[in-house]
């Protein structure tokens, strides 16, 4: 499970201390089965008057709790639900508020495709149905999912919420307020919007920074949710991830124009080459960082800007730098900035950046 401490955790067992020590470099990893461990992110103090900025993600799965099959075959799509006839579910256990899911299909054309479930719908002892900002910009059965006695497969897996994730300021340190201003805030970005919640200390809760200040205990923040977090606090908090290494390759959903918060994704630094962004669908690559799209790094508390000239990465800057070979951290977040006045979403499908035999 993922949790937020003033001071680092320790592993959970040794054999997620033996992971991170084999799978922690840029380079490919090979492991011999889909190994647990974990992977501990900082959220940068502030000064107490002027915020800092940490651009985070949790690359890591929790294991699932449920009844039922957490992993099987599809046996029946709509545009909106997913069946699996003989899953035995305990009806409404995978829609419930506090405690979202996410389903990955991990085989077929869909492969590395993943859904929020519903808690405005309830499930069912075989059928799920994805969340209402998923289908705005998905329709399952054009997907290529095959079902039946040999469909494709999938597996769920817990879903943070942000009060499950933060927790309140007498457990975790988060500093309060009135307002979004005046308090740490986390930035979410939600059907192509971006969305600003904080913990309002009239209220008593984490509250969506809006009219009416609705409140936000149980947004989801999925486990490939790239999460802006702004620190009011003058002491950084260390958050750590627990769980399973993804074992299936990706494919994030990014808008055609504006700002998408693309989670790394891996428990495992990786290239901005090897990121494969320059191939998303509709990507704009020029010899010159005005005309392109972009992308932003947190790097040693800077927010750097590099744009692809169709052959290599450059960085903003003097010499518009090759930058190819510079680092993405795992636990981190990466702004794509897409200039185009494209409408919808594109898929980024990316590939393991290690080995699973």
């Amino acid at each position: 499970m993922k949790n937020i401490t003033p001071q680092l955790l320790a592993f959970a067992t040794a054999s997620a201390l033996a992971f991170l020590s084999g799978v922690t470099s840029s380079s490919a990893q090979t492991v011999a089965t889909v190994p647990a461990g974990a992977v501990t992110v900082t959220i940068a103090a502030g000064t107490g008057t002027t915020k800092t900025l940490s651009l985070l993600s949790l690359p890591l799965l929790d294991l699932p709790n449920v009844a039922g099959q957490t992993s099987g075959r599809i046996t029946g799509v709509t545009a909106t639900t997913i069946t699996n006839s003989g899953a035995a579910w305990t009806a409404g256990q995978l829609s419930t508020a506090a405690t979202p899911y996410v389903l990955r299909i991990t085989s077929g054309a869909a492969a590395g495709r993943t859904f929020l479930l519903s808690t405005a719908t309830a499930s069912t002892a075989t059928t799920v149905t994805i969340d209402a900002t998923e289908s705005i910009n998905t329709n399952l059965t054009t997907l290529g999912i095959t079902v039946g006695a040999s469909g494709d497969t999938y597996q769920l897996f817990p879903c943070d919420t942000i009060s499950s994730l933060f927790g309140t300021p007498a457990s975790t340190g988060i500093i309060a307020g009135t307002s979004a201003a005046n308090a740490d805030n986390l930035i979410l970005n939600v059907n192509s919007a971006s969305l600003s919640y904080y913990y309002n200390s009239s209220l008593g809760r984490w509250t969506r920074a809006s009219l009416g200040n609705p409140d936000a205990s149980n947004v989801a923040v999925r486990p490939d949710a790239g999460v802006n977090f702004n620190r009011l606090g003058n002491s950084a908090i260390i958050l750590t991830a627990l769980g399973s290494v993804p074992a299936t390759v990706r494919k994030a959903v990014v808008s055609n124009s504006g700002l998408t918060y693309l989670a790394q994704g891996w428990p495992t630094d990786t290239t901005l080459l090897a990121s494969g962004i320059q191939n998303t669908p509709n990507w704009t690559a020029t010899s010159t960082v005005a005309a392109s799209d972009t992308v932003q790094i947190m790097i040693s508390g800077q927010n750097r800007v590099y744009w692809f000239d169709g052959t290599n990465w450059r960085r903003q800057g003097l010499g518009s730098p090759i930058s190819d070979t510079q680092i993405i951290s795992a636990g981190a977040n990466v702004i794509l900035n897409q200039r185009g006045v494209q409408t919808g979403t594109s898929i980024l499908a990316q590939t393991l950046p290690y080995s699973l035999n």
